[in-house]
């Protein structure tokens, strides 16, 4: 049989064909169109890693230009109070050499010798004081270690750190306190003077080169709603420990404070000498 069926012609076979590639066309179109969304959702997601990593590249410069600033504070708050000392000093020489060779001193102006003598001594933080003042506790966010093995905070986020004690002494130092002394939780309390070092070594803050946890208890003996005000400013030292949520602090007036005097004595000087 010569003739061919409908199916077996080249007309057939092309309609046949059409669909076919028709088909194709469009599973191919397909593909294309997924792979450029997954290729689209990769592209934002790398977009938005950097973005984020530029973010906090700019968090951290920022962090170290704030922390090189208040380095620079302190500094220059340590070198006036060292200054001081050192003026204080001079003038505790000068009153005892006169007391010693001052044999035609009368009995007042020797009293008012001694009187001064006094005076400079307990500026110093060789005497014990008592009187009214305020008391700062300053303690670490219990919830610490939990939020920081979140990954959402960095590391020493809800501590209480040097600087804060730092920020604290000097703001009441502004506010004219007679007296500052800082208690840790075993009881032992350091009398602050223009030479007590507080820095942290890794976790742990010394005072005056030995280690204090936390919670610390700052003492001041001074009119006591000047140096409340000063703390309680706003925006000021207590408010921005309390806007982050990460350190405990309270301020409240004391009436009956007791500061002991500082450990060790008076400092030595070591390089420097007084200028006769």
């Amino acid at each position: 049989m010569n003739a061919s069926s409908p199916a077996s012609t080249p007309a057939a076979r092309a309609e046949t064909r059409a669909p076919q590639a028709a088909r194709q066309g469009r599973s191919w179109i397909f593909s294309l169109t997924g792979v450029c969304f997954v290729f689209g959702g990769l592209l934002a997601m790398q977009l938005r890693a950097t973005q984020q990593i530029n973010a906090n590249h700019a968090r951290e410069k920022a962090g170290i230009v704030e922390a090189n600033a208040l380095v620079a504070k302190f500094k220059a708050q340590a070198d006036a109070g060292a200054k001081e000392r050192t003026r204080l000093n001079a003038q505790l020489a000068d009153a005892l050499r006169k007391i010693k060779t001052g044999t035609s001193l009368t009995a007042s102006q020797v009293a008012a010798l001694n009187l001064q003598i006094k005076d400079l001594q307990t500026m110093a933080g060789l005497t014990p004081v008592t009187g009214p003042g305020v008391r700062i506790t300053l303690s670490d966010n219990p919830n610490a270690a939990q939020v920081f093995n979140t990954g959402t905070v960095q590391e020493g986020w809800g501590m209480v750190h040097d600087y804060d004690l730092l920020q604290v002494t000097n703001e009441l130092r502004s506010a004219k306190a007679d007296a500052i002394a800082i208690k840790g939780p075993g009881g032992r309390t350091f009398r602050i003077t223009s030479t007590t070092p507080i820095r942290c070594v890794g976790p742990v803050i010394y005072i005056n080169w030995e280690p204090v946890a936390a919670p610390f208890v700052v003492e001041a003996v001074g009119d006591a709603e000047t140096m409340k005000s000063a703390l309680t400013l706003p925006k000021g030292i207590v408010d921005q420990l309390r806007d982050v949520g990460a350190v405990g602090v309270k301020v409240t007036v004391a009436n009956d404070l007791e500061l002991p005097p500082a450990a060790g004595g008076a400092s030595k000087m070591r390089v420097a000498k007084n200028t006769p």
